[in-house]
């Protein structure tokens, strides 16, 4: 599996390039840690950090540690460092973070890390975000290393340092180094584990397949979704057991395969002992373990059960993913070689028998993840980053491919020949086999000049404030204390800070869509001087559902066309941007709803790229659209309702359920011809259809007949 590697010409130069590629991805990755100025808007790496901080309180008997976020819900926790008893007692321990979305060994993490950091000095929950986001950025730069060693153990020197170089400029891997999650050391530890299988199939060593196990129980530590991983280890393994008998399938026998169940069992064991003991109350506390999973499970299956997934009804399967990734996880043209990379590589492992089992191991890995992700309904961009690592190496390996098989067709038209080639050619044909190995490399260059341009334009993001925090500044130092304001963030994130003023939150999700709903936004919208949205997330996930919320995306579409008395005002926004060209995502148009334009001026660009609808993970959290909408008209609110009641529901109405037709549906249907009038019932074939059938059977088989 492994390439022959010229190890006398390979140490200088691969390892200052792969330095500089590891230089390049910490740099890109640690910029802008603080990117939110402590306001933590991702809600899940908000959560790990109040778990810890209430875990380390409650551990270190810390005055009102029982008052403290989840732990007043659980009053039968001990404090203090348990005793073996309290420990095992899944109520009482103070270990337990009863909560089990994402792995525990995130929030012991940060309990330890406070714990070391509290040596030196204080500091709060939230600000181990300067403990977590370093620890995530440290990971994805271990993983780009990685990602190189795969490649080359796989397919050669240049395509591990070229499938490095682009990972590290991958702007999905950038931006979600940036929160603490799961995900990067998903990554790390899932190309750890490929890693490790290489070697075991290598080298049928034992301690490689402990190692292999040790590996897999700390991948589905932090996210138990990387369970598809078992499919490449079976083949691993496989590969092993066909080693065993020097490929000879004849000579596989029971007895041939204890060594290969061995080291299965010993992998499994240790993976599962890592597993419990990374998060021991998955099964101490198994039946909370199982519920939380559970959730997470019915969440991701169906579309519109919990407000933020709502956004995803109706979003087509593989579709929406392959577009989402190309365009804004890695950028074109590397997103669309990377997709197309996967049937690349498939074709080759068919034809070519050179890379095989490489090949099969990744798509082993790609290919049923991906279609098991699918599966769900909900297509959260962050379930794709443990495979665009394999997506970047399969596309880095089909552009080095690439400018070898142009080499090679540019060496065969060179050669001499003795007799002239008379057969047909095209006039360009000599011309472009002359050019393929330039085009090749251009193409090449052209894919790596790109990615970096935008890993470069994404760091905009963290070089400006947050939109947010801009929102809350302007309104603080532009509005008077006090003022009205509508928020339309409900099951969203919060412009911060805007405690001296009186806010109400429109409750688009938990209301009904009833008349009373908009009675009493129209009775806000005429007392209010302003109205702010921190994302798209409200217009654009009732956009989905119009059925559900007729009124109410009604009322966005009014609102956006300026007929409540409500004009743009501001747009906070911090989008890509580099060298004058801006890279922006549109959420009006898949919405149906109008662009509004804001009357204050927007810094312009020289080139801007629409790239449509970006999904919540990609703008939620660090770079949202943040809009402020001032009340210019000041409409009385008898005109807002009467508004909002013109409403016109009866296009986003389902058909009743029944089998009678309307007047107008029987007319449409009958205007053709009834039954009766274009089938003659006394006919023979009504009458004896079994021999009129039996009689058009036999006039085919006669017309068949040669």
């Amino acid at each position: 599996m492994r390439p022959p590697v010229n190890r006398t010409h390979r140490a200088p130069w691969v390892l200052f390039v792969l330095a500089l590629i590891l230089l390049v991805a910490l740099g890109l990755r640690l910029h802008g840690v603080n990117w939110d100025d402590g306001h933590l808007f991702h809600p899940d790496e908000r959560d790990i950090y109040m778990r810890a901080g209430c875990m380390y309180d409650v551990l270190t008997e810390a005055r009102g540690s029982s008052r403290c976020g989840y732990l007043q819900q659980y009053p039968e926790t001990v404090a203090g460092i348990p005793s073996p008893s309290v420990f095992f007692d899944a109520e009482r321990s103070p270990l337990n973070p009863h909560w089990f979305p994402l792995g525990s060994i995130l929030i012991y993490v940060m309990v330890i890390g406070r714990s070391i950091v509290e040596l030196f000095t204080d500091i709060s929950a939230l600000d181990m975000r300067y403990v977590g986001r370093p620890l995530s950025a440290l990971a994805d730069v271990g993983s780009v290393f990685l990602l190189f060693l795969v490649g080359r153990r796989m397919y050669g020197q240049g395509v591990g340092l070229l499938a490095a170089g682009l990972a590290a400029l991958a702007v999905i891997h950038v931006q979600n180094s940036h929160f603490y999650r799961p995900e990067t050391f998903s990554v790390l530890l899932t190309l750890a584990s490929f890693w490790t299988m290489l070697r075991m199939v290598e080298r049928h060593r034992l301690k490689d397949s402990a190692l292999l196990g040790l590996f897999v129980g700390m991948a589905l530590a932090p996210k138990v979704n990387i369970l598809p991983l078992l499919l490449p280890l079976a083949l691993a393994y496989f590969y092993t057991l066909l080693d065993s008998v020097d490929g000879r399938w004849a000579r596989i026998t029971p007895r041939s395969t204890l060594p290969m169940y061995g080291q299965a069992a010993l992998a499994a064991v240790i993976a599962v002992v890592v597993l419990i003991i990374s998060a021991p109350y998955a099964l101490l506390d198994y039946n909370a373990f199982f519920d939380g999973i559970g959730s997470q499970v019915d969440m991701a299956r169906e579309a519109g059960t919990l407000p933020f997934t709502i956004q995803y009804i109706d979003t087509p399967a593989f579709i929406y993913q392959i577009e989402q990734v190309a365009l804004w996880g890695l950028g074109l043209p590397l997103g669309l070689i990377a997709w197309l990379a996967v049937p690349f590589t498939a074709i080759l492992a068919l034809t070519q028998r050179r890379h095989l089992r490489a090949d099969l191991l990744v798509l082993a890995w790609v290919v049923p993840t991906f279609i098991f992700l699918e599966s769900f309904e909900v297509h959260f961009q962050r379930y794709m980053i443990p495979l665009t690592p394999f997506l970047i190496l399969m596309g880095a390996r089909m552009l080095l491919w690439t400018v070898d098989f142009a080499r090679r067709v540019s060496y065969v038209r060179s050669r001499p020949t003795v007799v002239r080639d008379t057969s047909f050619s095209f006039p360009m044909m000599g011309w472009l086999r002359a050019q393929s190995t330039r085009m090749a490399w251009l193409l090449l260059g052209v894919v790596v000049v790109s990615t970096a341009f935008y890993a470069l334009a994404f760091q905009n993001v963290y070089a400006k404030g947050h939109p947010a925090v801009e929102a809350s500044e302007w309104i603080k130092g532009n509005v008077t204390y006090g003022t009205s304001i509508v928020s339309d963030n409900h099951w969203d994130e919060f412009v911060p800070d805007l405690y001296a003023y009186d806010v109400w939150q429109f409750p688009v999700y938990n209301q009904p869509d009833n008349r009373e709903k908009m009675d009493e936004l129209a009775k806000r919208l005429s007392h209010s001087e302003y109205l702010v949205f921190y994302s798209n997330r409200p217009y654009s996930s009732v956009a989905r559902a119009p059925d559900r919320y007729p009124l109410s995306y009604s009322y966005y579409k009014k609102l956006f066309e300026g007929e409540l008395g409500y004009q743009l005002e501001r747009r906070f926004t911090s989008h890509p941007r580099l060298l004058g060209i801006s890279f922006q995502d549109n959420p009006f148009k898949r919405a149906g709803l109008p662009s509004p334009e804001p009357l204050a001026p927007e810094q312009s660009s020289l080139l801007t790229f629409d790239l449509g609808y970006a999904d919540d993970n990609v703008v939620g959290y660090d770079h949202p659209q943040v809009l402020l909408f001032r009340n210019r008209l000041k409409l009385p609110e008898g005109e807002i309702r009467l508004q909002l009641s013109r409403t016109r529901t009866d296009r986003f109405q389902r058909p009743p359920v029944g089998l009678l037709m309307t007047a107008e549906e029987a007319a449409a249907q009958r205007g053709g011809g009834t039954w009766s009038n274009i089938i003659l019932r006394r006919s023979w074939t009504n009458a004896l259809p079994v021999l009129a059938w039996l009689l058009v059977v036999e006039l085919v088989y006669l017309a068949a007949l040669p």
